[in-house]
């Protein structure tokens, strides 16, 4: 049963909706039990949606535009004395069909990872913690392949992050070695 009205932008969306990782195996009752409970957002080009290192309680999804991520490479008290930007590591657009923000839903008062920044207009639909929790605890099977979906998504990444970090220590080994 969905709780209020579903944004009709949103619902316009539900083909697209299907293709985000995030709603894999979900039928379209059960994605419209989550979109019932997000909302549309807007933004203009070169504005945070995040900012690593703030507290969220907000997860979204890409509808239309591109958008940048974007992590500090030093450690936080280093910043101050090195003086170093942020690092632009991945670039979306709406034919990625991305998600991001989802850490939130799994942990209260959780710092954000990393910086995501509109490169373009950018519409995007988010939905709360405490929405995402309402849902979940309403609906334990639904709750149940949302996080299986999410866990997913966090598995790739990280997969992905061991390969970077692979990278990296064998360039400095190799670099350390011809001192």
């Amino acid at each position: 049963m969905i709780s209020q009205k579903i944004d009709p932008f949103l619902l316009k969306n539900l083909q697209y909706f299907k293709q985000v990782r995030l709603f894999y195996d979900l039928n379209n009752e059960q994605i419209k039990t989550v979109l019932s409970e997000m909302k549309v957002e807007r933004f203009p080009p070169d504005t945070y949606i995040m900012k690593e290192g703030s507290v969220g309680d907000k997860m979204f999804i890409l509808i239309k535009g591109a958008v940048e991520i974007s992590k500090s490479l030093i450690l936080p008290e280093w910043l101050p004395v090195l003086n170093k930007q942020e690092k632009s590591l991945l670039h979306f657009s709406e034919k990625d069909f991305p998600f991001f923000g989802e850490m939130v839903m799994l942990r209260d008062n959780l710092i954000r990872s990393a910086s995501i920044i509109t490169r373009t207009e950018s519409i995007l639909a988010s939905i709360g913690k405490k929405e995402f929790d309402f849902i979940v605890q309403r609906d334990h099977t639904l709750g149940m392949k949302l996080f299986k979906n999410m866990a997913g998504e966090l598995a790739d990444r990280l997969r992905k992050t061991n390969k970077d970090i692979l990278k990296l220590t064998t360039a400095l080994s190799i670099a350390l070695e011809g001192k």
